[in-house]
């Protein structure tokens, strides 16, 4: 660009002066202008930039003269789309001799986007928005995410409230190369397999502590089986598609149907929306993301280059896009490669002041290699695709140069993640040490609030030395995700201390909503003055680690206990001093209470509506015979309001008896010098909650698709471990329809007589189910066939059993002889819920001849619900049953 000479004159003048050098950027400014001027003068000859590249460009040319004491841009109100992100390098710096600021001009709110705002709708006949996209035809442009008015709308999903829920297993395709899986199947109805723009749908199948996103390949509605295009990111049992478990099919353009939904069709370049009632195309904007990332500090750790000394101040960056690759979006935790809005490589003395990152399609900050000494604090990260602020790198390093660490994250709101990825984390630190997590407000996430660490054994980790402390860690899970806690940490993490930290409603999905969770080799955390309370599961948990101290806690209100050391070990794992726990439902301890690897000292327990107090199954003057919980009580602590949140000790406290030391749980969180921001549009909910119960699953196998020798698909299979051969695998040897069957083998030598067996896990409450199969005996087998409630003990429903007479017997009732060597079919019926009756029915179908039907059999009459589907071979000696066409399902009454 070549500027007039008095323009570049000015600019000189600027530089050469020995004061800071400030440049000003506004939406009315121009590019050929000096951009020393706040606002364009009376004559519009000069005035700020337009550009952020421009000034970028100046602060360049500043820094290169000689007396300049540092740069300023300040940029004006408005919006500012971004044809491309702003990469900073270390030449924008001049290498941290001077300090060089992008800040906010007083008073106003600058917006930097990555997205471009979409006019020129049309309005159907059904009033649907409208617009064509040239380069969204062009393959130029795809989006998953649209924001209306700064809120976030969603795409089509099926279903329309709540989830889908996996069938069963189904073997991987041979293109899934040992990867993972690619294949399940589903309730007949849920999936089509001529729904249009096949190609553009994504199913998210929910695993435990992740979900998975990829597209679909195929749907075979006669075998109820879906294709997915590419695997999971694992053949672990953690990566399945296991069966009951919840998934969503989203960007379905025919279920286009609901407000606020949007949908852009790829070879057209249409995009669809649905307004909201009071909506309008000439009062609403419409942005959609269109840059992956809006900053980038591209320092160089490996020549010891990096961008220094820069702050962000006052600055709103908004609008990030990410959209689905071509190998999907699989992998084994915390959305861990997923990337940030800002991205920070060999960054030192960065700081970001009173900023907003918002509505982003990945994480809103990452420092990355060579990162250290740079400051959030004081900003709002909110409505993130992932997570909030992801530290450091995912493997070990001894080169001090490109080790991630002391950064600051300080003041912040850190709030609404996981709209994409609802395995994103407030705060994750990864080998990284040193940072300071501190005065924050954490909440609105799907998994884990805070992670530090990124290492599942005792090898080497660079997670030390971290301070997490006086954090407000709450709503965290919302029964999407399992295995997770308000704060989470993994490996070796020496120094580390998590103190004055509230961390409350955590809920899992099934299991793991924990407060503080040591998982895996967490090893030297000081965890002091924490206050964790609402919790699914409990309190806190110690799957393995050693040399931890958890000490002057307050634990409180977890709904399936509170204590839960997991995994034994010969070392010692943790401390446990100090503590006042109070709870009223489940055990105190959760889990491994054998007193081994920890010690219990000086804690206060109380549990308001039970007489006494058990660890295991010893009372608390017999476990304290053990040497465990040396002068610890069981009193009522005497907290204000517990129930309602309020820890706050009453004169004459018990605590003090304990050498309890009081703290203030409400200095966690921000504090009160931070910026109040102006509320944010709500962010709605982006994966609805878990039912009220469990839903029924129908069950269909015909085995056709399991490969021999695999264990039966959506059961659980065991087997002798000592005796080989004694199986229950599935076979081509005899089939009653098909090819495959499951074949039951016991063998002489087996330890017990219950393996092996096969069971599925159903979840039926209510109605009249029915279960059917077929059945082929062979000489010496002992068959056996279940229906049970859950829990120990529990409830037995219908039973059928053959022993070595071939009399098929229910409930000890003579039913018919049953022939060897041929194929069976059973149907068992049974009323559950309000209509069970404590009764059932059988029908046999032998070869050649016509169902007989046995009603009125007795089982027990406190039967009413099915959790345990199962089949065992009974036998000690040689002998095997094979089965087929397995099925499970409500009646429904036809008309």
């Amino acid at each position: 660009m070549r500027l007039p000479v008095v323009l570049t004159l000015a600019i000189l003048t600027s530089i050469c002066s020995a004061a800071p050098v400030t440049f000003f950027i506004a939406p009315d400014g121009s590019d050929e202008w000096s951009g020393t001027l706040d606002a364009p003068n009376a004559g519009r000859t000069d005035g700020p930039f337009a550009t952020i590249a421009r000034a970028q460009q100046a602060v360049r040319d500043a820094l290169m003269g000689t007396g300049v004491d540092g740069a300023r841009v300040l940029l004006r109100g408005g919006v500012y789309y971004l044809d491309r992100p702003l990469e900073l390098t270390p030449e924008d710096t001049a290498g941290g001799a001077v300090p060089v600021v992008y800040a906010a001009y007083e008073n106003e709110t600058p917006i930097i986007s990555g997205g471009r705002e979409i006019t020129d709708w049309e309005i159907t006949d059904e009033g649907r928005w409208t617009a064509q996209l040239p380069e969204v035809e062009s393959g130029e442009w795809a989006f998953s995410q649209l924001f209306v008015n700064d809120q976030r709308r969603l795409r089509p999903r099926l279903p329309k409230t709540g989830y889908y829920y996996i069938a069963g297993e189904a073997p991987p395709t041979a293109n899934a190369g040992g990867k993972g899986f690619d294949r399940f199947r589903f309730v007949p109805g849920d999936m089509r397999s001529d729904w249009s723009r096949f190609e553009d749908i994504e199913v998210l199948p929910f695993h435990l502590w992740e979900m998975s996103r990829l597209r679909l390949a195929e749907v075979d509605e006669d075998r109820s089986v879906v294709t997915l295009s590419t695997p999971t990111c694992s053949t672990s049992w953690w990566s399945k598609m296991a069966a009951g478990h919840r998934y969503i099919v989203e960007n379905v353009p025919d279920a286009l149907t609901e407000q606020g939904e949007w949908y852009v069709d790829r070879q057209t370049g249409v995009l669809t929306y649905i307004p909201r009632d009071g909506e309008t195309p000439d009062t609403s904007t419409v942005i959609a993301p269109r840059l992956p990332y809006l900053v980038q500090l591209k320092g160089d750790a490996d020549v010891g280059l990096a961008v220094e000394n820069l702050t962000f101040k006052g600055l709103t960056f908004a609008h990030t896009n990410w959209v689905l690759p071509e190998r999907g979006q699989s992998v084994p935790q915390a959305e861990v490669n997923i990337r940030g809005a800002i991205r920070a490589q060999s960054a030192r003395n960065v700081s970001f002041e009173q900023c907003r990152i918002t509505r982003v399609g990945g994480y809103a900050i990452e420092f990355g290699a060579g990162s250290q000494n740079c400051r959030v604090e004081d900003c709002e990260l909110s409505d993130m695709g992932a997570g909030g602020v992801k530290i450091g790198s995912q493997g070990y390093t001894g080169d001090e140069a490109r080790i991630t660490s002391d950064i600051t994250v300080r003041n912040c709101v850190i709030a609404h993640g996981g709209r994409l990825h609802p395995a994103g984390i407030g705060v994750l630190i990864l080998h990284s040490p040193r940072n300071l997590i501190s005065h924050n407000d954490i909440h609105d996430f799907y998994y884990t609030g805070i992670s530090v660490g990124w290492q599942w054994s005792y090898a080497s980790s660079n997670a030390h030395d971290n301070t997490i402390e006086y954090n407000d860690v709450h709503t965290i899970g919302q029964g999407v995700l399992s295995d997770m806690g308000g704060i989470y940490t993994l490996g070796p993490s020496p120094g580390t201390v998590i103190r004055n930290n509230v961390f409350h409603g955590i809920e899992s999905y099934s299991y793991g909503g924990r407060g503080i969770y040591f998982d895996q080799a967490t090893t030297g955390i000081l965890a002091e003055n924490n206050l964790a309370y609402d919790l699914k599961v409990g309190a806190f948990c110690m799957h393995f680690g050693k040399d931890n101290r958890v000490v002057n806690n307050i634990f409180a209100l977890g709904r399936q206990g509170m204590i839960e050391p997991v995994r034994k070990e010969e070392h010692q794992q943790f401390d446990f001093e100090r503590n006042i726990v109070y709870w009223r439902r489940g055990p105190l301890f959760i889990s491994n209470a054998s007193g081994s690897c920890y010690t219990m000292k000086s804690n206060l327990y109380w549990n308001p509506v039970r007489d006494e107090v058990t660890v295991g199954k010893l009372n608390f003057a017999d476990w304290q015979a053990t040497g465990q919980d040396e002068g610890s009580l069981i009193a009522d602590p005497l907290f204000v309001d517990p129930e309602n949140g309020d820890f706050t000790l009453k004169p004459g406290s018990p605590a003090s008896e304990i050498g309890f030391v009081p703290f203030d749980p409400t200095q966690a969180g921000r504090e009160a010098s931070a910026t109040r921001w102006v509320a944010s549009p709500p962010v709605p909910r982006a994966y609805p909650p878990p039912p009220a119960e469990a839903p029924a699953i129908p069950l269909w196998e015909d085995l056709e698709l399991a490969d021999v020798g695999e264990m039966m698909p959506g059961f659980r299979t065991y087997e002798d471990a000592e005796v080989k051969g004694a199986t229950a695998r599935v076979t081509d040897e005899t089939a009653a329809s098909g090819k495959h069957s499951l074949k039951l083998t016991d063998l002489p030598g087996q330890e017990f007589n219950y393996n092996p067996h096969v069971y599925h896990s159903p979840h039926f409450a209510s109605g009249v189910i029915v279960g059917s199969f077929d059945l082929r005996m062979e000489q010496g087998a002992r068959f056996y066939h279940g229906w049970r409630t859950a829990g120990h003990p529990y409830v037995e429903g219908p039973t059928l059993r053959i022993a070595d007479d071939e009399i098929l017997r229910a409930g000890g009732v003579d039913l018919t002889a049953i022939p060897l060597g041929q194929w069976v079919h059973i149907e068992v019926e049974c009323s559950l819920g309000d209509e069970a009756s404590g009764q059932y029915s059988v029908t046999v179908t032998l070869p050649g001849q016509e169902p007989e039907r046995w009603e009125g059999l007795n089982c027990d009459p406190n039967f009413d619900t099915l959790a345990w589907f199962g089949f065992t071979a009974e036998g000690t000696e040689a002998g095997a049953f094979y089965l087929d066409s397995i099925r499970l399902e409500e009646r429904k009454e036809t008309e």
